[in-house]
């Protein structure tokens, strides 16, 4: 019974086109609304690259380190040339009007400071570069959202990668690098002053170099004369050798004769001075023997005179005896001391000669064995000669390459005093540039480093929460099913007024009042609850309650044009179809830019594109253009709506029997 029953009531569906074609509604309706949701929503933000964004770079530019920073540029050159979203470099006026009027989703603003700023982390005052941005939730709660994680990433492309704590310990490297460079150039200027002195040295060197060349010329040249005269030597040496042992042979006979020869001038010195010891003592008596010899012829005489013949042969005698006066023996005594004196003398020289030549002999044996070594010493002189002459050449050769190299080292050392001083100047200019950071001004650059751009968000108008975001979609879906559920129980076109001979738009009308009534308040009903309830902020409250009821009046006239020109079956399909078609190309989440080419193509031909354009202005409390644009375009559709409506009433007041028994009825 089930199955006979199942089986003719799908029997009922195989007369007439349009059964056939509500069968294929039915299969076909679940899969449009499936398909249609995923083919829009399937990849929207792999398509980012399609949404508007307007990009101003102001950045002025900076010059570090004597090069000039134009970071700005170059991050507006990454950005569009990535292409991650559609960006529209523009200026700063017509970035801000685009926002407001929708034309871009929001702004991204590179400052004139951007690379002053980027340049700062080095200087005494580091500071994080910012990157303003202005939001519109206006435009599109989502693209806001989209582009808050754009700009996140956009900022760490930008920010360097390394953390805090890293970049603090190269910062504590760069003030040790500081402290090494200071000190290496003092090791500089040291190195400088000490090549100054080496180049003094070795200038001394090779001045001594050029002299020790020029003496070793000289050198040579002695070498061998010193050679011709060690020769010589060496045959004068020989001669020598046996000249000594000759007369170390005669000294020695001497010696022997000189001994003899002084033992008897000693004799001869002691004879003359007992001599003269002898003639003083006779000198002393002279005058005694003068008065006694006196006495002596006084009495000879007288002894003469008495005729002593004796004693006149002694008178006689006695008178022919010339004694010497006392001056002829004074003289004598002087001339006797004076032989005493010089035999003493000669006593002592004789004994000094024999002590002399012995000696004489002794060093002539000594002399002759020296004279030997000598004239072997000479002969190896010679030998050494020979050889020093040949090293002395060898030495010329030598110190002349010696004075060109050491005036290549001077000239070097000088050079290097240069280079030296230059790197102590240049060590010193970048040590002045090491930041010598105060614990303070080091946190504040790694803050700056670790986090070196920032993001300086502007809302121009944000929405409160997630709600607030969605809102704008969720509101005019709810009034769109509401009309649709309106319509499912109210007649879009009464039958008593196609009974009448009333005109198109009166019977229009009467169908589309009482809707109105209801879709007013549903209207009403709705904002009570979201903004009570749920605490929906609503910027301008009044104009967002006449424009929903101009938005439930639009799509309860598109509605009734749709049940009354194609019939309350596929009315009512169609109806359902333009839901699943305006969801899904409104821009009621994500921007229409990341959906397929078919929805951006219906997007500007639906009534719900414009009610959730004017919906967002109203409750963001930023009303633009696009307020009066969507108005305009919501009253020109119901308007039309009805028209066609009053239209196709008049066509109905005809009765024919497919209206009288339909294919297809819902």
């Amino acid at each position: 019974m089930l199955s006979l029953t199942s089986g003719t009531e799908l029997r009922r569906f195989g007369r007439g086109r349009l059964p056939r074609l509500a069968v294929a509604a039915m299969l076909v309706v679940p899969l449009l609304y499936g398909a249609l949701y995923l083919w829009a929503f399937w990849n929207p933000t792999g398509h980012l690259d399609a949404m508007p964004v307007a990009l101003v770079n102001a950045d002025a530019g900076a010059e570090r380190d004597g090069t000039r920073l134009t970071a700005g540029q170059d991050l507006a050159d990454t950005l569009t040339d990535g292409a991650a979203l559609d960006w529209v470099v523009t200026d700063a006026a017509d970035a801000a009007q685009g926002v407001r009027a929708g034309d871009y989703y929001f702004a991204v603003t590179i400052p004139d400071d951007f690379s002053a700023d980027l340049a700062s982390a080095a200087g005494d005052h580091p500071t994080a570069a910012q990157i303003g941005v202005t939001y519109n939730d206006a435009n599109s709660f989502i693209g806001t959202t989209l582009g808050r994680t754009a700009m996140d990433h956009v900022r760490e492309a930008v920010a360097a990668t390394a953390g805090e704590e890293a970049v603090d310990q190269v910062l504590i490297g760069l003030g040790s690098a500081r402290d090494g460079m200071l000190q290496a150039a003092d090791g500089a200027i040291s190195l400088r002053d000490a090549s100054a002195q080496l180049g003094d040295g070795a200038q001394q060197v090779a001045d001594g170099a050029t002299e020790a060349r020029d003496g070793a010329a000289q050198l040579a040249s002695g070498a061998t004369a010193l050679d011709d005269g060690a020769r010589k030597v060496a045959d004068g040496a020989t001669r020598l050798a046996t000249g000594s042992s000759r007369l170390a042979a005669g000294a020695s006979t001497a010696a022997g004769s000189s001994t003899t020869l002084a033992a008897g001038t000693r004799q001869v010195a002691d004879g003359v001075h007992t001599t003269v010891q002898q003639v003083d003592a006779l000198t002393g008596r002279l005058p005694a023997l003068a008065d006694g010899l006196t006495q002596v012829g006084g009495y000879l005489s007288a002894r003469a005179a008495a005729g002593d013949p004796t004693a006149a042969a002694l008178l006689a005698g006695l008178a022919s005896t010339d004694l010497p006066d006392e001056g002829d023996l004074a003289t004598m005594t002087d001339q006797l001391h004076a032989l005493d004196a010089g035999a003493a003398q000669t006593a002592d020289g004789a004994q000094a000669l024999s002590t002399g030549l012995r000696t004489l002999a002794d060093s002539s044996g000594t002399l002759a064995t020296g004279s030997a070594s000598l004239a072997s010493g000479a002969q190896q002189t010679a030998d050494g000669a020979d050889a020093l002459t040949a090293g002395a050449a060898g030495l010329a050769t030598g110190t002349a390459t010696l004075a060109d190299g050491a005036t290549q080292v001077a000239t070097g050392t000088g050079q290097l005093g240069g280079g030296a001083q230059q790197l102590a100047d240049g060590l010193t200019d970048g040590a002045t540039q090491i930041p010598d950071d105060t614990d303070a001004q080091r946190t504040a650059r790694a803050d700056a480093l670790a986090t070196p751009v920032a993001i300086d968000d502007e809302d121009v108008a944000p929405a409160a929460s997630l709600g607030e975001g969605f809102a704008p979609l969720f509101i005019p879906l709810a009034l769109f099913v509401g009309g649709l559920i309106t319509w499912l129980l109210l007649r879009p076109l009464p039958t008593r007024a196609l009974a009448t001979p009333a005109s198109g738009w009166r019977v229009a009308l009467a169908g589309y009042l009482p809707s109105l009534v209801i879709g007013a308040g549903q209207v009403l009903l709705l904002l009570g609850v979201v903004g009570f309830g749920l605490g929906l902020s609503i910027g301008h409250p009044v104009g967002t309650i006449a424009f929903l009821l101009l938005v439930a009046a639009t799509f309860l006239a598109v509605q009734q044009m749709l049940l009354a020109v194609l019939g309350s079956a596929a009315g009512k399909v169609a109806t359902i179809a333009l839901l699943m078609l305006q969801i899904t190309s409104a821009s009621g989440t994500y921007p229409v830019e990341t959906t397929p080419a078919f929805f951006q193509a219906i997007h500007p031909l639906l009534p719900m594109t414009y009610a959730v354009e004017g919906l967002r202005d109203l409750i963001t409390g930023t009303p633009d253009a696009r307020l009066w644009r969507a108005v305009v375009f919501l009253v020109g559709l119901t308007t039309a709506s009805l028209a066609v409506t009053a239209w196709k009433a008049g066509r109905l007041r005809t009765w024919t029997v497919a209206r009288l028994h339909p294919a297809l009825s819902i």
